[in-house]
């Protein structure tokens, strides 16, 4: 059986996770994850929400009225998806599993969310091996959506925050920039563990290798995480209007996408 990095385990066990979204850019994030996988719902699909954390995203999609199926390999987060569930509105499923190896039949979904594999699994043949198990899981007019972090994003937020001149950021953001690989420095508990930032050529080109002909590629957050007074911003309601169609009016220039802390790659299945 295929397990996980015991330093993810340990992370997510050890973190909030739960709260993420509320808090600093998450609602940022969450918001504008829910408009881009709107895009891609019909009624009543058959969706798998892979790396689906705690739930937010598989309740949001069950209150919608889709058969949502929650997969994530951390056992905190299938419990709180559990207790997710259990409130009121559309229950969904939970189990716990990893992205290389789905508890699903073949061509079971409509619509395959990945959340977390494609950063999590450092080595590419881990994240070509989670695609290609995507894929065995849609049918043949399916829909993946994939989530990158992109290999710019630890530069940005370090200069913004003024830790690009610690020696152990510095190179940790020198890392990523030249190979993708996300290791972090000792003496920050609360930073991801081991990783794979993307170029969006790169994540263009693993989907490809597994099967898949992109349809759109899109940043979350775009630019507007780099308003100067975001927090601010994001609570005036026309400000945080503002943000949303400025990210919206950008999203198609391609020039900008690494200004975007996340990316979406949305593919459907290649057709001989």
């Amino acid at each position: 059986m295929l397990t996980i990095d015991p330093s993810i385990n340990t992370f997510y066990t050890r973190s909030q996770e739960e709260n993420r979204l509320s808090t600093g850019l998450g609602p940022l994030e969450f918001e504008r994850n829910k408009i881009l996988i709107n895009r891609y719902l019909n009624d009543s699909y058959s969706i798998a929400d892979i790396g689906g954390g705690p739930g937010h995203y598989a309740k949001w999609l069950a209150d919608l009225g889709h058969r949502v199926t929650l997969i994530d390999p951390v056992k905190k987060h299938i419990n709180q998806a559990k207790q997710r569930s259990a409130q009121p509105g559309k229950p969904f499923q939970c189990l716990q599993a990893e992205a290389r190896h789905l508890p699903l039949p073949d061509k079971s979904q409509n619509l395959v969310i990945l959340h977390g594999p494609l950063y999590h699994l450092q080595q590419q043949v881990d994240r070509i091996a989670a695609l290609q198990e995507a894929r065995r899981v849609l049918k043949s007019n399916g829909v993946l959506l994939g989530f990158a972090i992109t290999h710019s994003a630890s530069l940005i937020a370090s200069l913004q925050s003024n830790l690009i001149h610690h020696p152990g950021i510095s190179a940790m953001c020198k890392a990523e920039l030249l190979t993708g690989v996300h290791q972090p420095p000792p003496g920050f508990p609360g930073m991801l563990p081991a990783a794979f930032y993307h170029r969006p050529s790169v994540l263009t080109s693993e989907f490809e290798h597994a099967g898949f002909f992109p349809l759109d590629l899109l940043p979350v957050e775009g630019i507007a995480w780099l308003d100067g007074r975001f927090f601010e911003s994001w609570a005036d309601q026309g400000k945080r209007q503002h943000l949303l169609e400025l990210v919206e009016m950008t999203e198609k220039d391609n020039d900008l996408l690494c200004f975007s802390p996340h990316i979406l790659l949305a593919a459907q299945i290649k057709t001989n």
